[in-house]
């Protein structure tokens, strides 16, 4: 049985040397657990960073004279209104006219840090923003960007006079903040979140769970605008309408209330009108005002009004209301919902008017409204009929009907919703990195099939070069430049802080190339070791890569340090690593600095436009590497250390050696490692290995590797054996 361990495997009988994973070398020990050193300082961090909070000052303090006044020019007092959430009540004389707050006191929304941001919101009465100032943040990549900054800026002024329910789209998307859009996606959020919370705190009607009437809201339309928006249904029926009605039952009138003779084929038999009249946006626009408010508006709760309207001929009123024989029912006209049906009846009914004319409407002679107890059954949200019944008596004296429905649906406008969470940040990422997911999903089937098909890969030296010369420039151009998929410390410090900032899973899932990457990574990490990432998914790790290659051609001069000072060489990037992770829960207001040790936003993410101090830092950095191989990667990476340090739990070692790898004089994969992982030993350092398999191409390449090559004399010389050469002896000419 074979154990492995610190990336070596050795046989289990071994206990001592099983346990230290060293060969029992105290040099060796003492490396490794100065690398495992750090994982302890960030456990002890995490503990103290689970009891740290940032007090902030109040409201009144944040919100600046100079604040206020861009977010409410026209305003002259501003009062701390009483309960939760925190905010401020804002004056112009004695007016209300808005809302003064705090997204860090109301929603404590954050952006690319788990640390909330702070943004001084103004909102008026209606819910439109007056403007948001972001007085605080920990965005990594907004800090050291003054051009990403003043971007966010345009991008929340456009946001000025939309309401915070999102029913209105600004002319900005998140995409033009460029370079950090997820950013600026979770800053808008966080700004609607939070307005829509003091919004709700101010609103004196009890919260809407389910659709209801809107009982309250008005604005005057004129027959035109009612018909549009279908708050008003009307059916006109002429004289030859009911004529058919009447034929196609093969009835032939005797008797009507209206004979059929009283007027011409194409005039008006009748015009009936319905409209729901209790939303006072229909009611008051269609019946007079002052009977609007002494019938329709005082009625209770628990019932809803309709409110019906004809002209022409034959009305909807009739006689036989006023018959007690006949139950006081309205004998022409009938609602019916579905299986509900209800007759209309005298005490239900108020006449509002003989003669009702609207701007631009029908001309009718006769209005009503009819009182529906909801607890009737009737829904007034959903479609409903009103059906007009025109009788007719034949020869025989028999009664027949014909019925014209009249089909109504309450128009949204005169409906309350329940407020409609607009979509969460992170799902609104997903749906619009549909292709970029799409890209790199190919991606990531084709690196895993380049591991799956190492060996066949590595037999061809050329078909190598070339797969991953096209996969390294893939990294850099698409998933680095263009799609702004690096991996980096930052999302490591995100993830391990976000619990302790009581961040919810949204947080995790902000930026969809990122999250992907990171499990296929932890899942690569794991199973073979770091090298998956750092050797191919790493856009800066790239760039080093193949400017190291120009450097091979120019035949630049290449310094590689010896294994022993390697090895303490390789400490650094360890130790940078556990400074990044305590700074975030120790010192956030310094994180951002801390950063900047990596030059991926400056080389990557924003491709050199960042201020000279930065790009002066990412150009010497691949300087370096021109004449040492990846040297930020080995030496300095604190996200290369993070991963090495789980490299040491990795399942599964596929790199290929034999016995004679190091012994011998052997050392062909030693020198061909770009970046020395294998010792003069030939054990390979998977800590340390990018998995580049270059050592594999060695390994089966039977003209270099020196066991392959006497394997291959061997076959040759078994293969073409010398001939035979017989010795001929003579003596005086003759053969003896």
């Amino acid at each position: 049985m074979v154990l492995r361990a610190a990336g070596m495997a050795f046989p289990a009988g071994s206990r001592v040397r099983s346990i230290m994973g060293l060969n029992g070398g105290a040099a060796h020990l003492a490396r490794r657990w100065f690398c495992l050193a750090p994982i302890l300082a960030l456990l002890v961090l995490a503990l103290a960073g689970s009891a740290w909070a940032q007090a902030s000052r109040p409201l009144e303090a944040r919100a600046t004279s100079e604040i206020r006044q861009t977010l409410f020019p026209e305003a002259d007092r501003f009062e701390l209104a009483e309960g939760a959430p925190p905010h401020m009540r804002v004056y112009s004389g004695e007016e209300l006219v808005g809302y003064l707050f705090s997204t860090l006191d109301v929603v404590r929304a954050r952006s690319y840090s788990p640390t909330p941001f702070d943004a001084i919101v103004g909102m008026d009465l209606a819910g439109n923003l007056t403007g948001a100032r972001v007085i605080r943040h920990h965005d990594p990549y907004l800090q050291g960007f003054p051009q990403r900054v003043d971007r966010l800026e345009e991008f929340l002024e456009a946001h000025i006079g939309h309401p915070v329910d999102g029913t209105v789209e600004a002319p900005l998307t998140p995409d033009f903040v460029q370079g950090t859009t997820i950013s600026a996606r979770n800053m808008r959020a966080g700004i609607m979140d939070a307005g829509r919370v003091v919004l709700r705190a101010n609103d004196p009607r009890p919260p809407i769970t389910e659709p209801m009437i809107d009982r309250l809201g008005f604005s005057f339309l004129d027959w035109e605008q009612l018909v549009e928006i279908g708050a008003v249904s009307t059916r006109l029926v002429t004289f030859g309408e009911v004529s058919a009605a009447l034929a196609e039952q093969g009835v032939t009138p005797a008797q009507m209330e209206v004979p059929l003779d009283r007027g011409d084929a194409d005039a008006r038999y009748t015009e009936l009108v319905v409209g729901l009249a209790t939303p006072p946006l229909i009611g008051r626009n269609i019946i007079t005002a002052s009977t609007y408010s002494s019938v329709v508006e005082p009625a209770s709760e628990d019932v809803v009004m309709v409110a019906v309207m004809s002209g022409g001929y034959y009305d909807f009123i009739g006689s036989q209301y006023k018959s007690e024989e006949y139950g006081h029912r309205f004998e022409r006209i009938r609602l019916v919902q579905g299986d509900f049906e209800m007759d209309f009846v005298e005490d239900d009914f108020d006449h509002v008017g003989t003669s009702v004319q609207r701007s631009g409407g029908p001309i009718v002679r006769h209005a009503g409204v009819f009182t529906i107890p909801l607890e009737s059954g009737f829904d007034p949200l959903a479609p409903f009929d009103v059906v007009l019944m025109v009788h007719a008596t034949d020869a025989a004296g028999v009664e027949h009907t014909v019925q014209f429905p009249v089909t109504y649906q309450l128009p949204d406008e005169a409906v309350l919703m329940p407020p409609v969470e607009p979509l969460p940040p992170w799902a609104e990422a997903w749906l619009a990195s549909g292709v970029d997911l799409a890209i790199l999903a190919v991606a990531l089937v084709a690196l895993t099939l380049i591991f799956v098909f190492q060996a066949p890969l590595s037999r061809n030296r050329r078909l190598h070069l070339w797969v991953r010369t096209g996969f390294l420039v893939f990294t850099l151009v698409w998933l680095g430049w263009i799609a702004g998929g690096q991996l980096s410390i930052v999302h490591v410090v995100n993830y391990l802080k976000a619990p302790f900032e009581g961040a919810d899973l949204g947080f995790y899932l902000a930026e969809p190339l990122i999250v992907v990457i990171s499990i296929y990574v932890v899942l690569s990490l794991f199973l073979i070791g770091r090298g998956v990432f750092c050797g191919w998914l790493c856009p800066f790790g790239a760039l080093q890569e193949l400017t190291s290659r120009i450097a091979r051609l120019l035949r630049l001069p290449v310094w590689n340090p010896s294994q022993a000072a390697q090895r303490w060489m390789w400490l650094p990037k360890y130790g940078l690593a556990a400074l990044i992770v305590g700074t975030a829960f120790a010192v956030p207001e310094a994180l951002a600095s801390v950063e900047e040790v990596e030059p991926f936003k400056t080389a990557i993410t924003s491709a050199f436009t960042r201020p000279w101090p930065y790009v002066t830092y990412a150009v010497v950095l691949l300087v370096m590497g021109l004449f040492t191989e990846r040297f930020f990667c080995r030496f300095l990476c604190p996200l290369g250390g993070v991963l090495a340090l789980g490299d040491r739990l990795h399942l599964f070692t596929f790199l290929k050696r034999r016995p004679e790898c190091g012994t011998g004089g052997c050392h062909l994969c030693e020198r061909s490692c770009p970046v020395k992982a294998i010792e003069p030993s030939g054990r390979i350092v998977m800590a340390e290995c990018f998995q580049c398999l270059d050592c594999q191409v060695e390994y089966y390449d039977d003209h270099r590797c020196p066991p392959l090559v006497w394997a291959r004399k061997g076959r040759k010389r078994a293969a073409n054996p010398r001939p035979r050469q017989s010795l001929v002896l003579t003596r005086n000419g003759a053969t003896v």
